[in-house]
């Protein structure tokens, strides 16, 4: 019996020194039921509520000082039965938070902006509309504030006691500190997920009769490069908040209130921000902000979007005809074994009349010719090999860093940006890149225009053996087509650069220059829309061109040119051209017959003919 008494009267005092240390944070003792955490309860309406609070995550929240009486201050009685809404905006946190404006605290200003604000409950609204409208704990969990990490407290708070000697000023640094670089203590990917959850509800939508483009706000904001970057973790490119709230971060209004941050009159003011495009004029308000691809918004990006697209199907469509024709061709008339290595010239079955010119007498010579895997004829300059480099490695490198955020949802785009070191290091490298792949742009125009000069100065200058497209070039595809369909016994007499390699030329040309446009476009907008003509027609569209012009360009060169250099029969494994600008005898011949006429005209090469003539006791069948 006393064993039992004793642990009755150890019970009791335990009991009331959790009691004691309840009330040192917690004077009205709340927590010694609303600990529990199976405390529930049935509303007036039928709904089961939980009642339970996790204290230690209370006391560190910014209410943890507060009382509950001082937010829920109907509470008379326990139990409690029907408690009021708690009002954020009556006067509340006592006396101590005189310290910093000498009076008693309170959210009524916060509170009265907010009502005026789109998201506030107006006297008109319908009840469906206003049960949907957001109250302050719909954005306002009461979540912990952690300080920014370019705010040093420590430093900082030795200052402020020199003065402010109130008790709780530390707790009141705290709660301001996170405001100090941005509107809002939320991350910008969650500000967004935020406002998504009605923006983007289809049910919502109907329910407030949202129209377009206001619909699809939210699709069309995650298809800019604003929402990719923060994607991947970036966090100095703008959300939602960042254009549609004013100075107040409560004070979101329509698009058509003259008081908008949005409206047509402000927008370029929003715009200037310190965090944003300081400088900026008034015409960057007519950049879209929300790259809608539906006609009723906006025509020429719909437009852009079906051109680029076609381009895309069309180019794929032709480019991938050609390599399946051009390959079962050459494997089938034996123009080359698969493997360049293993290949050896066949036997010319025919002897040659040593009478007049050699040259050209041989139908398909290539097949007939030694040559030296790694070149045997001189094709570029060491400029245009330098130049080539150049672009292959940028080219890579902008693949890398720059495609992961046009497929943004994927997986894989995300461990890239990853191993590169995170989005910010991703965008840096991606900026030297580009400025990189521009000034190589620029060396290589010197470099034509002086290697033209120069040629016409001397009298050597030759336009067929130049990039520039001629007729002639539109009748050899037209014999090379009808030689892989097997109309034609040999390939037409090229010049030094055929067909493909100037449309593909002509394309590199396009697709540098939509590139460089667009991508100034996106890095310095205040400028590029004050020079661009048509800046509320084009700038869109050339913002939009550069991920899609990335993807066609990554595709063709992958695919054909790649295809057609290294991979093809007789080109594979690899051709040296690039490295050694010099071309094996085999491939100039084929391809290139007029220049390899050229120069054995020159005295740069053999004559391959007479090569031939030479041997023909030994090599005739």
């Amino acid at each position: 019996m006393r064993i039992f008494k004793g642990i009755i009267t150890l019970a009791a005092i335990l009991l009331c020194l959790s009691a004691g240390v309840s009330l040192a944070g917690d004077p009205e003792n709340c927590l010694l039921c609303h600990k529990y955490q199976r405390l529930r309860g049935y509303t007036p309406d039928g709904t089961l509520r939980n009642y339970y609070v996790d204290g230690q995550l209370y006391r560190d929240s910014i209410h943890g000082k507060l009382s509950c009486i001082e937010c829920h201050s109907d509470i008379e009685k326990i139990p409690h039965g029907i408690i009021e809404k708690v009002d954020c905006a009556k006067v509340c946190h006592l006396d101590r938070w005189k310290a910093m404006s000498g009076t008693d605290f309170s959210h009524k200003d916060v509170a009265d902006t907010f009502k005026k604000s789109i998201h506030g409950i107006k006297p008109d609204d319908k009840p469906e509309i206003a049960a949907l409208k957001p109250d302050c704990k719909y954005c306002h969990l009461n979540d912990l504030y952690s300080l920014p990490q370019d705010v040093p407290p420590e430093k900082i708070m030795k200052r402020c006691l020199n003065c402010h000697k109130e008790k709780g000023i530390e707790q009141i640094f705290v709660h301001m500190s996170h405001r100090m670089r941005q509107k809002t203590s939320r991350p910008p990917l969650e500000v967004v997920s935020l406002c998504a959850s009605c923006h983007a509800d289809k049910d919502f939508q109907n329910i407030v009769g949202m129209e377009e483009p206001v619909a699809e706000a939210v699709s069309t904001y995650k298809e800019t490069v604003h929402y990719r970057i923060l994607q991947f973790g970036g966090t100095d490119t703008a959300h939602c908040i960042s254009c549609h709230a004013n100075e107040s971060i409560h004070n979101i209004r329509p698009g058509t209130d003259p008081q908008s941050s949005v409206n047509p009159e402000n927008r370029y003011q929003t715009c200037q921000t310190e965090n944003c495009h300081p400088g900026a004029g008034k015409m960057i308000a007519s950049v879209d902000s929300h790259l809608s691809k539906k006609k009723e918004k906006g025509p020429e990006i719909h437009l852009a979007e079906i051109i680029m697209q076609g381009l895309m199907f069309f180019t794929l469509f032709i480019l991938f005809t050609l390599m399946g024709m051009e390959t079962y061709r050459r494997i089938k008339n034996r123009d080359a074994r698969f493997f360049r290595w293993l290949r050896k010239p066949q036997k010319l079955q025919h002897p040659l009349q040593p009478t007049g010119s050699l040259l050209g007498q041989v139908p398909n010579l290539h097949r007939y010719v030694n040559f030296t895997p790694k070149g045997d004829m001189p094709r570029y300059s060491l400029h245009i090999i330098i130049n080539h480099s150049l672009v292959a490695i940028t080219f890579i490198v902008a693949v890398v860093t720059g495609l992961p955020l046009f497929f943004h949802n994927s997986e894989l785009s995300h461990k890239f940006i990853n191993l590169l070191g995170g989005i910010n290091i991703t965008r840096m490298i991606h900026r030297v890149n580009a400025a990189i792949f521009t000034m190589n742009c620029a060396y290589h125009v010197l470099v034509i225009i002086a290697g033209t000069l120069k040629r016409m100065y001397s009298g050597t200058f030759d336009i067929r053996r130049t990039q520039f497209p001629l007729w002639k070039d539109l009748k050899d595809f037209y014999t090379d087509f009808r030689y892989f369909l097997g109309f034609e016994k040999s390939r037409p007499k090229m010049e030094k650069f055929m067909y493909k390699q100037k449309l593909h030329y002509l394309a590199m040309v396009w697709g540098c220059s939509v590139l460089t446009l667009s991508g100034c476009c996106l890095l310095f907008p205040e400028f590029m829309v004050k020079y661009v003509p048509f800046a509320k027609v084009s700038f869109n569209v050339l913002r939009l061109m550069h991920g899609e012009e990335s993807v066609l360009a990554f595709l063709v060169i992958a695919l054909w040119h790649l295809y057609n250099v290294h991979i093809a029969p007789g080109r594979f494994p690899l051709q040296w051209t690039f490295w050694t600008g010099r071309i094996a005898k085999d491939h100039q011949i084929e391809e290139h017959f007029l220049e390899y006429e050229r120069q054995v005209k020159e005295g740069v090469a053999e004559c391959e003919e007479e090569k031939l003539l030479k041997g023909e006791s030994t090599d005739v069948r």
